[in-house]
Formats: C-alpha cells, structure tokens, sequence
C-alpha cells in the first residue's frame, strides 16, 4: 500500500511539459509561466467582453498569442507595425487610482493582464537561467513579454503611444 502511495503522490507532483517533450514538476516555473500567460488571455478577453476599443484590445490579443507561440516555435514572431508599437511603449510611472476609482472595467481587465504578463515575464527570466530551458528562451522572447506588459498598462491607463 505504501508503494501506491508514492506513485499517486509522483503522477500527483509530476506534469508533461510539451517544450522539454518529458513529465517534469508540476512546480516548475514552466508551468508558472504558462499559468500566467493563460490569466492574462483570460482577462484580455474579459477586456474585449466590454465591446470598449474593440480592435485595439483584438490587436494586443494577437500579439499575445504570436509571443506565446514565439516559445515553442520561433518561426511565429510580431508583425513590424506591432514591433514598432511594442518598442515605443516605454516604462513609465501612471496613476491608476483615478481609472479604477470611476469603475473602468475595461481599464481593470488590462491591468490584470498586464500584471500576469509581468509575472509570466519574470518566470520567464528564470527559466533562462534554467540549465533545462536556457536554449529554448529566446532574449526575443524575453524582451516582447516585458514591453507588451508595459504597452498594455499603457493602453489601461489612456496613455497610448501613436
């Protein structure tokens, strides 16, 4: 009965990770990444839900999947417009408090998102450091995951780059 045990409790903390193509821990920040990545698609789609700049929302969507797709493939890269959008969307300090305090939904929907990318950005960078994942993140990657967290805080607060 103890040896069943063990093996509920490895399936329990192993997971398949499609980019090693191997079971690996369900702990890893492959999966932590990934999970951050799918609540920001989630909370970009809660944005486009709101029917508030329909095509500019689609936009940041695309290039969300193009970059998550980069991962795994690195054929799949941004567009030169949305290359030239992403680089121009520089850090900078914006008060939220008044958009949140007036209910802007959409607004909190790109926040979220915004901040799960920043999140999925940094398991990113780990990952790079990650003997098993090194090669397979690309400085590409890493460099369009941050600037596309920053563009969409951009595009939350009202304060877009043209």
């Amino acid at each position: 009965m103890e040896s069943e045990r063990g093996e509920d409790n490895k399936t329990d903390t192993m997971e398949y990770c499609e980019l090693l193509d191997k079971e690996i821990g369900n702990d890893s920040d492959f999966f932590k990444f990934q999970n951050h990545v799918k609540m920001a698609f989630a909370s970009l789609g809660l944005a486009v839900s709101t029917g508030i700049r329909l095509n500019a929302t689609r936009e940041i969507l695309d290039m969300l999947d193009q970059l998550y797709q980069n991962i795994s493939d690195t054929d799949v890269a941004l567009t030169d417009e949305s290359r030239k959008k992403l680089n121009h969307a520089d850090e900078v300090w914006l008060d939220m408090k008044l958009k949140m305090a007036a209910g802007d939904i959409r607004a909190a929907h790109l926040l979220n998102a915004s901040s799960h990318l920043s999140m999925a950005h940094a398991y990113l960078c780990a990952l790079k450091k990650d003997e098993e994942f090194s090669e397979l993140i690309s400085d590409y990657s890493l460099k369009y995951f941050k600037k596309l967290s920053v563009f969409i805080y951009r595009e939350a607060i009202g304060h877009v780059m043209l």
